[in-house]
């Protein structure tokens, strides 16, 4: 059935995505396209939503104030307010929340209670209402879509896998985290749902519209638009807007059959059964130089998620360097011990056992009753506290953690808002291998390459002065042959290829006695800084540090 295109695109949800349409009626004339025109019958293949604004009504409890427009990139930051009607069964939860495609911090997963006893043939037991469950991804077995949830309030967590026609009463919970505008509109919008904010304390909306009170206590119902970035026949990657006059229909093939145009990510997340499979290449859209040219049949042996680490080198002088070092790197690693950036983090570590560290920066106390600190001072952790401070002129209540200075022997007290850049006294430095040290729970951390990898002829990590490993990400390839380079194999970056292929034959009857076992690749990538920035939040949930207080006139 074919519809507008904006309300198409309103019903669109990340996990969705690609989608291809049919033009069913309409022209549009643009110099912003290049003067393409879309009538009927045209092809486009929706890859991407990127938000251009947000119109947000301004409500008093039922009482319209008036509309704001809210730029994408606005500073402030809001808090969700949970929607009230569950969602009745998993299919309706994944058509309208956005869930994960990777993974991503524990905090800012979408959390439902389930207000129904569930039981189904994949679980074990029954699912007790009232359970919390947190939504990690989307899984395919035996041709089957599953959602992958953990409980949220089990301890270890236990996941399980829903089968989308399950049945519930699947309600959003409660969001305490604050975020801003564009996070909301990428990843926490709800399908065919209004999503809710309200403005967190110490912001004010009303530099962008006067129909906001100064001390607006009501809610913001959000109407945000789009950029669709939209592929077409042949290599044309383009940008059209949400509100473009023309009508279309969904032609996306329900199954994945020969002759079916596929992305990379969509041929990664095709049954195991149907690989070896042969593709030939459609369309290639990248700004640098790539191997693979329109037209190249490729055999897809198999998918591979690679374990890698996050990299910063530390040399004193030079400019930083970053690197995706793969789990198997044989090089001998020196543990130098966790980096913490605030003293909020210390405190979080000293949950699981008292941390003896080194400040490597000065610090200021702004108020008594806390401690100053020196670059090179150390300390060992006590415990965390409460203390009252005068700043600003007021008295206010301040979480703090109590240390005591290493060399002195004198007690001090610092609030967790307060910056060092602090490095654990290791102890124990133990030598071994980057996979067994460098743990999500020792992370960040710093390390030295004491013995290079033997398995490669430079290795570019020996001998450079100090190194932190930031995070822990996994990179999904698709291992392929080339027909051009028949004795080699190649491993394309499912995320980092807009590439689309016609599948041409599946289930190929091949015996690749020559090659042995598949093995994922092993190079070190140098990278520039803005993908290493990509990569912060990719695993690890850094968490926000805390502010110094406000003066309560501000607040």
């Amino acid at each position: 059935m074919d519809q507008t295109w904006n309300s198409y695109i309103s019903s669109l949800n990340p996990n969705s995505l690609p989608r291809k349409v049919k033009v069913t009626e309409g022209n549009y004339f643009s110099g912003s396209l290049n003067n393409l025109s879309f009538s009927n019958g045209d092809i486009m293949t929706v890859v991407d939503l990127i938000p251009s604004h947000i119109r947000a009504e301004v409500m008093d409890g039922e009482q319209h104030l008036g509309t704001v427009t809210i730029p994408v990139g606005y500073e402030g930051t809001f808090r969700l307010i949970a929607d009230p009607v569950p969602f009745k069964t998993v299919a309706d939860l994944v058509c309208s929340v956005h869930v994960p495609q990777g993974p991503a911090p524990r905090r800012s997963l979408p959390h439902f209670k389930n207000l129904v006893p569930i039981a189904t043939v994949e679980l074990s037991k029954v699912l007790k209402e009232r359970q919390i469950l947190a939504l990690i991804g989307l899984e395919e077995r035996e041709g089957k879509q599953l959602l992958r949830c953990e409980l949220a309030t089990r301890q270890p967590p236990l996941q399980l896998l829903l089968p989308l026609d399950c049945c519930g009463q699947f309600q959003e919970c409660q969001d305490e985290q604050l975020y801003t505008m564009d996070t909301i509109v990428r990843q926490k919008l709800l399908t065919g749902r209004p999503r809710r904010v309200r403005v967190a304390r110490g912001n004010s909306l009303q530099t962008l519209s006067p129909h906001v009170p100064k001390h607006f206590n009501g809610h913001l119902v959000l109407h945000p638009s789009f950029l669709v970035m939209a592929l077409l026949p042949g290599e044309y990657e383009i940008s059209i807007p949400s509100n473009l006059d023309i009508r279309v229909a969904d032609v996306t093939g329900l199954g994945q059959n020969p002759g079916k145009f596929m992305t990379m990510r969509q041929i990664y997340s095709m049954e195991r059964t149907r690989f070896p499979l042969r593709v030939r290449v459609t369309s290639v859209v990248t700004a640098e130089p790539f191997l693979l040219q329109c037209g190249q049949l490729l055999t897809v042996l198999e998918t591979r998620e690679v374990r890698k680490f996050l990299v910063t080198e530390l040399s004193g002088g030079r400019t930083r360097r970053h690197f995706l070092i793969p789990a198997t790197y044989q090089g001998s690693v020196l543990w130098g011990g966790r980096y913490f950036r605030m003293v909020s983090d210390i405190t979080r570590a000293a949950q699981q056992g008292q941390v003896r560290f080194r400040a490597h920066r000065d610090y200021s106390s702004p108020a008594e009753p806390f401690t100053s600190f020196a670059t090179n001072e150390c300390f060992v952790t006590l415990q965390k506290s409460t203390v009252t401070a005068e700043m600003g002129g007021e008295l206010h209540r301040v979480d703090a953690l109590r240390c005591q200075n290493i060399a002195t022997n004198a007690l001090a007290t610092f609030p967790l808002f307060a910056h060092g850049d602090f490095l654990e006294l290791a102890l124990d430095p133990g030598v071994g291998k980057l996979q067994e040290l460098c743990q999500v729970p020792r992370l960040p951390c710093h390390i030295r390459v004491v013995s290079p990898d033997p398995t490669m002829a430079r290795d570019p990590l020996f001998r450079t002065e100090e190194l932190r490993v930031e995070n822990i990400i996994m990179e999904q390839f698709l291992i392929v042959e080339a027909e051009t380079w028949p004795e080699r194999m190649l491993e394309i970056p499912v995320e980092k290829t807009c590439m689309e292929v016609l599948v041409v034959e599946e289930r190929l009857q091949i015996r690749y006695v020559r090659w042995g076992p598949l093995v994922a690749p092993q190079e070190i990538e140098e990278i520039p800084e803005e993908e290493a920035l990509t990569y912060s939040n990719c695993l690890i949930a850094p968490h926000p540090p805390p502010r110094p207080p406000k003066p309560r006139s501000l607040s």
